[in-house]
């Protein structure tokens, strides 16, 4: 008989939300630790939203984490100087110098290497157990639980007093009378 086996990859949404979320406030976080403000909530649910994509694309492998989180780290860096360069006044929290790579300080760019390591180690953290499940699901690799203690059907069924009627021997004495003697 052919059975075929869904794997869990295939199915990634719940992952990938969790993932966004994660790597949001990450971002939060670490962007609020290196002196910047609070991102305007466009701009989050636009990271929250590149994140989910990549977290589909990656998840089901079908890009190596090694291209796709390089890429997502590029695209906070340019995100956040694109910003910087459109309204430089809007972040009067951060400390932009000119002098600094793309505007940004160096603690702001360790703020987003944060963020994206901390998604990189979210995504080898669900595949792994991804790829774990998969092994546990493998014939032969987890004995079967053996039942103690239940005693086992029996081997003989249950007759109806009908079947009892139409076994019973029909010649000699009534197989229900004792003998007399």
């Amino acid at each position: 008989m052919l059975t075929v086996r869904r794997t869990p990859r295939a199915r990634v949404r719940l992952s990938a939300t969790l993932g966004s979320l994660e790597s949001v406030t990450a971002l939060v976080v670490a962007h609020l630790a290196a002196g910047g403000e609070l991102p305007s909530a466009w701009w989050l649910a636009g990271f929250a939203v590149l994140v989910y994509a990549a977290s589909g694309v990656v998840l089901r492998e079908r890009a190596g984490i090694r291209v796709v989180l390089p890429a997502l780290l590029a695209a906070q860096v340019l995100g956040h100087a694109w910003l910087v360069a459109l309204a430089p006044h809007a972040h009067p929290g951060h400390e932009h110098a000119a002098s600094a790579f793309l505007g940004l300080t160096p603690a702001m760019l360790g703020a987003h290497l944060l963020a994206a390591t901390v998604t990189g180690a979210m995504w080898v953290l669900r595949r792994r157990a991804v790829e774990v499940l998969l092994r546990w699901t493998e014939p032969g690799v987890v004995p079967v639980p053996a039942v103690r203690g239940a005693a086992g059907p029996d081997p003989r069924p249950a007759r109806t007093p009908r079947e009892h009627r139409a076994l019973a021997p029909t010649r000699g004495p009534p197989a229900g009378s004792l003998a007399i003697a």
